[in-house]
């Protein structure tokens, strides 16, 4: 439809529709007919030159009725509604039952059957300064969107409201499904992220007393989540953030999923006991079993920092750090525990970040860096059969850095590639001088598997150094079979099939089974060296190590005890039927005769290192 938008003097199309429909509807409320409206709007207006014609007003009118918009009119003295347009009709019908009376004729009827509050309406109406007025009422399982307006005369005599509104119930849903999306996680429906901040800085702002950051990491989540699918993980999350919920119900507390599995709680002015009792609840509910994806029964547990505020930081950003570092030591513990932040634990962090810069500069220039070799013999002809290549660190200034702390350091970050490759080129090159011809045997992380390079960094090393491939070992340990979805196997397959032979080390510990020796045809299995210092005065030890020794028999896979440290250990897993043995009885790791003048040198704190113990070429 064409519509014509007229101008005339002084007079807008606005104030013209507005009077016209105001003056139409006091016509119709006192029973006048439209004509006689439109006389009433012609003695009414403006001058003469700028009034309508009769037929320019009876369109005006006819125009109004067939909006789209409801539209009433109200009486600002009686409240008596006088105008309803033909949508506004319609709209009334469809909420008819929710209304508690609807006349016939809603011309005359008091505006009051609207409202669940008369008299705060009728203020609002009565008065052109509380104009305009724009709300949202609920109305039952509705929601009507109400917007009033003051229809005032040529000199602003305040003629009556004029009413517009609408059913907005489906935007208002709308609105609120988008609102939920930008602010709550919808996989848990706890807050998101940037909501988690926001209250955070709120509370922190408000703070009058102690409030706690809870930050908490689930542990042993990834393993459920790779072998059973994003499915089950996701199922696992929800029922995670259920049992929160549950447990978390201090007044004002904030709840978050910040992360993949990675949770978060802020409580405003909150004691510290209460909130260390709190993370105790928190650990014993996460370690309950669960129940998820085809009947499949897992556990898990969760790790948890805590900081407080102002103590511990008075922003969000200084606070999170804080209680991440305690979450890192809580993790670094033997996780299932909760850790509150203290200054020694960044004191370590800094000297974690110092020794992680340390190892890159090292392994850049290759200065402080070697590998030592342990013996490993044969039982059945005494002599050396291979060694293991360990890598050793010597920090000037600090001494010989311990294993157990930098390559920890290394795994964390991108350097473990970098030392496992030095590691593999190194033993490669020694191994290929020696004249007994033994085998060189190098650990390799699962951090350095699935990630396809691998099999090539050996072939480069083999190729470089021209030692034979069945002259390589490479140790892994069940770690690197527990989630073959990234790979892992599948290089250990590909590795094997060179020629090169697999061991699995530290066999009893961790996540030992019966199918991890099956998933794989292991050319070696080693006997953690825990089994073997304990057999001697306990049975239990005893019997793994004979079970082993006789499995490996039937398997036809060599079996390496670990740890022998005294003629009596190697009495026993002698004979138990061990194929091979290793330990400090047999030798100490010991650096090859060219790097032994050097590292005599050096300040021995490794206690085990002479120039005598040499690996000769």
């Amino acid at each position: 439809m064409r519509i014509r938008i007229f101008y005339f003097r002084r007079v807008t199309l606005t104030s013209i529709i507005a009077t016209a429909l105001y003056w139409g509807a006091v016509a119709m409320s006192k029973a006048f007919t439209l004509k006689a409206a439109i006389n009433e709007l012609r003695s009414k207006s403006q001058p003469r030159s700028a009034r309508l014609s009769e037929e320019d007003q009876t369109r005006l009118v006819k125009m109004i009725d067939d909006m789209p918009v409801a539209v009433m009119t109200v009486d600002p003295e009686t409240f008596r509604i006088t105008y309803v347009n033909q949508t506004s009709k319609e709209l009334i019908d469809k909420i008819r039952h929710l209304l508690p009376e609807v006349p016939d004729d809603l011309i005359g009827a008091s505006v009051d059957i609207f409202h669940r509050n008369p008299a705060h309406q009728r203020s609002i109406l009565s008065h052109k300064d509380n104009l305009p007025h724009s709300a949202r009422i609920k109305l039952g399982s509705e929601v009507l969107d109400l917007k009033i307006s003051a229809i005032t005369d040529d000199d602003g005599t305040y003629l009556g409201p004029m009413l517009t509104w609408a059913i907005v119930t489906k935007e208002v849903v709308a609105e609120e499904k988008i609102r939920q999306l930008a602010h709550h996680d919808p996989l848990t429906g706890l807050a998101n992220r940037t909501t988690f901040n926001l209250q955070t800085n709120k509370a922190l702002s408000e703070v009058t007393e102690c409030s706690a950051l809870m930050l908490l990491d689930l542990d042993g989540f990834k393993d459920i989540n790779d072998t059973l699918g994003h499915t089950a993980g996701d199922r696992l999350l929800q029922e995670v953030a259920r049992r929160l919920l549950s447990i978390c119900t201090i007044q004002d507390a904030t709840i978050g999923r910040i992360g993949g599995d990675e949770f978060a709680i802020i409580v405003p002015n909150s004691a510290p006991q209460e909130m260390e009792s709190l993370a105790t609840s928190v650990i014993a509910a996460i370690a309950k079993g669960y129940v998820i994806e085809d009947n499949h029964h897992v556990h898990i547990g969760v790790s948890i920092g805590i900081a407080y505020a102002p103590l511990h930081g008075k922003d969000y950003e200084t606070l999170a750090k804080h209680a991440d570092l305690a979450l890192y030591s809580a993790k670094q513990d033997g996780k299932g525990a909760y850790r509150v932040f203290s200054a020694s634990m960044e004191e370590k962090i800094t000297e974690k970040n110092m020794l992680q810069a340390a190892l890159r500069s090292a392994l850049s220039d290759g200065n402080g860096l070697y590998v030592f070799y342990q013996p490993i013999v044969d039982v059945r002809t005494r002599k050396v059969c291979a060694r293991e290549a360990l890598v050793r660190w010597y920090l000037n200034d600090r001494g010989w850095i311990s294993p157990s702390q930098f390559v920890p350091i290394a795994e964390e970050s991108d350097l473990i590639d970098l030392l496992g490759e030095f590691v593999l080129n190194t033993a490669c090159a020694d191994a290929a001088a020696w004249t007994d011809g033994a085998r060189v045997a190098v650990n390799v992380s699962p951090a350095q598997l699935g990630t396809g390079l691998i099999c090539g960094k050996i072939l480069t090393a083999l190729a470089k150094s021209g030692l034979s491939p069945n002259r390589l070992e490479i140790e892994v340990t069940e770690t690197a079979l527990i989630n073959d979805e990234v790979g892992g196997i599948s290089d250990l397959r590909r590795i094997r099939n060179m020629g090169v032979r697999i061991a699995l080390d530290d066999f009893g510990t961790g996540y030992s089974s019966l199918t991890n020796l099956c998933s794989f045809p292991f050319d070696k299995i080693k006997i953690d060296g825990s089994f073997v210092s304990t057999a001697i005065n306990r049975d239990t030890s005893r019997a793994v190590v004979a079970s082993v020794a006789e499995l490996g028999r039937r398997l036809g896979v060599e079996t390496v005890a670990e740890g022998v440290e005294t003629q009596a250990h190697l009495d026993l897993v002698v004979g138990e039927g061990c194929s091979s043995v290793q330990g400090y009885l047999l030798g100490h790791p010991a650096p090859i005769a060219m790097n032994a003048d050097q590292i005599s040198k050096l300040v021995d704190t490794l206690g085990s290192v002479s120039a005598s113990q040499t690996i000769e070429q």
